[in-house]
């Protein structure tokens, strides 16, 4: 039952060791349930004791109850994953199938490396009279895979957890065949541990090769999975938001027109009692004149759709104290459809209100944009104060509202829809200025005009 002097015996709490390193590093963005700190340690203490008193006799060196023990062990920690996040036992499982595979790995490569270059690492291990070898040199070289080897499933492909706000699996059949190739990968592993007495470096390197292989398969078949639902998701919500421009287009063309006939009206009756001889308040007057003018002076660019949105952008800038100074040539824009011209700029101008809006100092208030096109290219420039730098992702400025799940989708539409036309957008902030730039080729027959 405890064979101190075993080296599996031994080797299985490293096992565990390693096992739960390579989870932490999958898993600690995730929802953690309420003392997580306390619940880690405790769950690292319960998993270390469980590989402790996992029963280990000379039944124990076959294929078949290696394989089992290492499942049952793995077994342990996606239970104490459960335990610490709060999380659904699909995205515990997905992580820990990930961490397994890292670990599986990493193991591969260490004793690779060792049996080539000349020592053998964890030895013979699995035999009851097995042995290891661990020196400085073994040591450094398990070090250095294990710690490349994680570091690199860190950076490359557990970020792709943690770029998910909210981890989602929809695909289980490719989560479960995932889970299948690692399972057979570590029972023929063991197979070809157990039968085979010694193994030329030729054939060690084949099998190394085919390890690899078969877990980054894995490995590629999960990064796929997050990759396609994340697309999913923005999408959708991408969808869920043109959807909400094309509503508010028609509601803000039908109010601008309605907005205007009565302007008119109204200015006409301004004239008529200016040139009567009724006593008339001259600065209730001046008040009321102001306010039509607004659209009196409205940009007209040449594009109707971009004059609907800087009429009324422009008026609830002038509420605010925002000053929107406008140059644009909407000319150029007709070739773009007027729900994509729309979500364009209402997106652009809405973002820019809403950071200068937290800003008191009314010399700071301001907002500008300018639409051109030399060089057969349209270019939209758009800038506004910005005393505290958005957090970029991908290039991209990350929503800074609460509701991550609803909110943020803005920027990532405006880049579907300039990317839908061969153009490109990107976004900087210098000198406590958010600057955003966009640039779409003009079709030739545009471009002729």
């Amino acid at each position: 039952m405890f064979p101190f002097d075993a080296p599996l015996f031994w080797y299985k709490l490293l096992f565990m060791f390693e096992l739960l390193v390579a989870e932490g590093l999958a898993t600690y963005t995730l929802k953690k349930r309420s003392r997580f700190a306390w619940r880690v340690v405790a769950c690292v203490a319960g998993c270390e004791a469980v590989a402790f008193l996992f029963p280990l006799g000379s039944f124990s060196y076959n294929a078949l109850y290696s394989s089992f023990m290492f499942l049952a062990l793995f077994g342990c920690t996606l239970a104490a994953l459960k335990f610490c996040y709060n999380e659904p036992w699909v995205n515990v499982l997905f992580c820990g199938i990930l961490a397994y595979t890292t670990q599986h790995i990493a193991f591969e490569t260490y004793n690779y490396v060792s049996s080539a270059a000349g020592f053998q690492g964890f030895g013979n291990m699995y035999a009851p009279d097995g042995y290891t070898s661990f020196n400085p040199i073994s040591i450094g070289v398990w070090i250095g895979a294990y710690g490349v080897l994680y570091w690199f499933a860190w950076a490359f492909v557990d970020r792709r957890i943690r770029l998910q706000d909210d981890l989602q699996i929809g695909n289980l059949p490719l989560l479960a065949l995932s889970g299948a190739i690692v399972l057979i990968d570590v029972v023929l592993n063991a197979v070809v541990t157990y039968g085979s007495d010694a193994l030329s470096l030729t054939l060690r390197t084949v099998i190394f090769i085919y390890n690899v292989l078969s877990c980054g398969l894995a490995v590629g078949i999960q990064f796929s999975m997050l990759g396609k639902r994340i697309a999913e998701t923005e999408l959708a919500a991408v969808q869920q938001l043109w959807d909400q421009d094309k509503k508010l287009y028609e509601l803000s063309k039908t109010n601008i027109e309605v907005i205007n006939v009565k302007c008119h009206d109204l200015r006409k009756q301004l004239r008529a009692l200016r040139s009567g001889s009724g006593e008339v308040d001259k600065a209730a007057l001046a008040e009321i004149e102001h306010a039509v003018n607004i659209y009196d002076g409205a940009v007209k660019t040449g594009c109707d759709v971009l004059d609907v949105i800087l009429a009324e952008k422009s008026l609830y800038c002038e509420r605010n104290g925002i000053v929107l100074t406008v140059i644009a040539d909407g000319s150029k824009l007709q070739f773009m459809g007027q729900f994509d011209v729309y979500s364009l700029f209402e997106n652009a101008i809405s973002n820019a209100i809403e950071a200068v809006n937290k800003e008191e100092d009314r010399e700071k208030r301001f907002i500008r944009l300018r639409v051109d096109a030399p060089a057969g290219m349209v270019c939209i420039h758009a800038e506004n104060y910005c005393p505290v730098p958005p957090v970029f992702v991908n290039g991209l400025p990350k929503t800074t509202k609460k509701d991550i799940n609803y909110h943020g989708f803005g920027v990532r539409s405006m880049q579907m829809i300039v990317e839908k036309y061969g153009g490109g957008l990107s976004a900087h902030v210098e000198r406590d200025i958010f600057n955003l730039d966009i640039a779409i080729p003009l079709p030739a027959a545009v471009g002729e005009k």
